[in-house]
This record gives structure tokens, sequence and C-alpha cells, in this order.
């Protein structure tokens, strides 16, 4: 049986997705300024990988 913490988990997943899409759209964004010819999917990749290194720093504390 689950337990409280991971029903209310599981309520929120979708949003946690919504949040990391909003990430990557923001940063990409902000790349975008100072690169004018960015390759999205490039960029795509690095920031998801920043954002798998911060997760696990995060963790780590």
């Amino acid at each position: 049986m689950a337990t409280i913490e991971e029903v209310e988990m599981g309520r929120y997943a979708q949003e946690l997705e919504d949040d990391v899409r909003h990430l990557v759209r923001k940063y990409c964004r902000i790349m975008a300024w100072d690169i004018p010819d960015l390759d999205e999917q490039a960029a795509r990749r690095l920031i998801l990988a920043a954002l798998r290194s911060s997760v696990t720093r995060v963790e780590s504390e």
C-alpha cells in the first residue's frame, strides 16, 4: 500500500513534468539571446543534463 506521501506525489507528477518543460523552455530562450543560431535539440540536452546534475546535488544535501 502506498504511503500518503506517495499518493500526494502521484497527484503532482504532471505538474512536476510541466515545471521541467517550463524550465527547459526558459533556459532555451535565455541561451537564444546569446546564440542567434541556437541548436535547440543540443540546448535541450545540455539543459536537461544540468537539471539532472542539480537534482543529484540536492539529493546529496
